[in-house]
């Protein structure tokens, strides 16, 4: 059973998930880690090493996504259903998107619905340099990552590998927000189906501390502490609270406004209205944040109810969204999107096997005593079947030859020989000869037989029919028996009254060794 760790490496606190994937999923471990203060490399490192300290899981894979918004996505159609036309042209296609080289880029996609246009496209780009300088840090910390995907369309795991815990609309599309600190993923799609569109925006958590920085004149500790503790879009408190309250408002609406196009974008491209908004990530906490942009949106907004995070703290289900989503993907087998590629590619694999080797070597130590245990019992049931065999010819031979005879070819060759009591035997009869030719007379043939002499050499037959042809029919029909090794005519002739052939047909019968079929 193998033990995935989705890891979410958000800008204000590491978050991580560990499943057991095996015949059914189980939540083995869940931890947040803050990250403190200096640079984000810094402090991404210290989270990292606090949580190999506080939490030294076993892990088989990794799972993460790119931090920030360091992901460009494009929705694209290409005119191809076939995956591997769909891969020799995308390069083109992304590259017509970039303000950036190709080479200095990497890419996948996730394949969407497929019409008679052809098949749409999820497409994630990231700079190299990034990735690069991710993966370096995430090795030497202990973690390094199987799979590196795209923040947003990591929630396809969510779509079709946990489809109940959305409360899908029926025939309308279902919006996931993730409100980070740094940055907002959209997830837009249908549960039990997949995603129709994803984008990853600026904004989130920061920009509401930042606010209220500006607004009360305090430090962003002691606003990031307000925040978290009293912030609230609720219409309750006193001025203190109205104004933090409006403050909120106006430092969320341009991510609101994002929000907005992408649910319209989402529904020109699919043609269906989105039926319902849900909220998760840190920064969906604040209360009253649902109610408030349901009015402004005009649909059903609230939280993800998450209810397969059966062990987690209800504002640990909003928090863990993104690592659960990244965990389950890690143990799923379906389409993959994956930022590894090329000379970035996972190279763990045979570090894999080599921790596994023990096991291995146990279970072909196994699979050997095994295969040894049924050849030996096999052997041995051959054995013991061969010698009941050997006692059974050694009677039949004893029985018609006098001797004991244990050997097949010899035993046989004794009763064919000269000396053998079966050269007595005919190889066929007189009657079943005689059946033979009734049953070769072919069933539409006019013939009438006055005489037939069978004898165990020779047939002799004496008869009338319509036409010489009958006769030749007939003669074909009986040399196709293997007994009957030679048909030869006698005289043929005109009857008195013109109107048939009497004929005379001598059959010479010589069967060899072979012995004829019962008649």
């Amino acid at each position: 059973m193998p033990r995935i760790l989705g890891l979410d490496l958000g800008s204000h606190a590491l978050k991580a998930v560990l499943l057991d994937v095996g015949r059914s999923t189980v939540l083995a471990g869940w931890t947040e880690v803050r990250r403190g203060d200096g640079s984000p490399e810094e402090s991404l490192r210290v989270a990292l090493a606090t949580l190999r300290a506080e939490h030294p899981w076993q892990v088989d894979h990794v799972v993460v996504a790119m931090p920030g918004a360091a992901v460009a996505t494009h929705a694209l159609v290409l005119p191809f259903k076939d995956a591997k036309r769909i891969e020799a042209a995308l390069p083109f296609e992304v590259e017509s998107q970039l303000p950036v080289e190709l080479e200095d880029v990497l890419f996948d996609y996730q394949p969407g619905t497929r019409t008679e246009q052809g098949t749409e496209l999820l497409v994630g780009v990231v700079r190299k340099e990034e990735l690069r300088s991710l993966l370096e840090l995430l090795v030497a910390s202990g973690y390094e990552p199987r799979v590196v995907t795209h923040p947003a369309l990591v929630y396809r795991s969510l779509f079709v590998g946990r489809p109940e815990v959305l409360g899908a609309e029926g025939g309308s599309l279902t919006a996931l927000v993730d409100l980070g600190h740094l940055r907002t993923a959209v997830a837009i799609g249908t549960p039990g189906q997949g995603l129709s569109y994803a984008r990853v925006l600026p904004g989130g958590g920061r920009d509401v501390t930042a606010a209220l920085e500006r607004e009360f004149g305090v430090s962003a500790v002691d606003a990031e502490r307000w925040k978290e503790q009293d912030g609230s879009l609720a219409p309750v408190g006193g001025p203190e609270h109205a104004r933090a309250q409006e403050a909120i408002r106006r430092a969320l609406q341009p991510l609101l406004r994002e929000v907005r196009a992408t649910l319209k974008a989402a529904t020109t491209r699919d043609r269906r209205p989105v039926g319902q908004l849900l909220l998760c990530g840190g920064t969906s906490q604040l209360a009253g944040l649902s109610e408030a942009w349901a009015g402004e949106l005009g649909l059903p907004v609230k939280p993800l109810a998450a209810s397969g995070h059966a062990d987690l703290a209800p504002e640990q289900r909003a928090r863990g969204a993104q690592a659960w989503a990244l965990a389950l993907c890690g143990g799923s087998r379906a389409d993959r999107f994956n930022f590894r590629r090329g000379d970035q590619a996972y190279s763990g694999q045979l570090d894999w096997l080599r921790g596994r080797l023990p096991q291995l070597a146990v279970f072909a130590g196994v699979l050997v005593a095994l295969l040894v245990t049924f050849g030996v019992v096999r052997s041995a049931m051959l054995g013991r079947r061969e010698v009941a065999v050997d006692a059974q010819l050694c009677e039949l031979s004893r029985r018609v030859l006098g001797t004991c005879e244990k050997n097949y070819d010899r035993a046989l060759n004794l009763l064919r020989g000269k000396e053998s009591p079966a050269t007595a035997l005919p190889k066929v009869s007189a009657a079943g000869l005689l059946a033979e030719v009734a049953a070769r007379v072919p069933p539409d043939m006019t013939l009438k037989l006055d005489q037939v002499v069978v004898d165990l050499d020779r047939v002799q037959m004496r008869g009338e029919t319509d036409s010489s042809k009958s006769i030749d029919r007939l003669s074909a029909a009986l040399k196709a028996f293997h007994c009957f090794r030679d048909v030869k005519e006698g005289k043929v002739e005109r009857t008195k009254d013109g109107a048939r052939v009497s004929f005379q047909l001598d059959v010479l019968v010589d069967c060899g060794e072979t012995t004829p079929p019962a008649g």
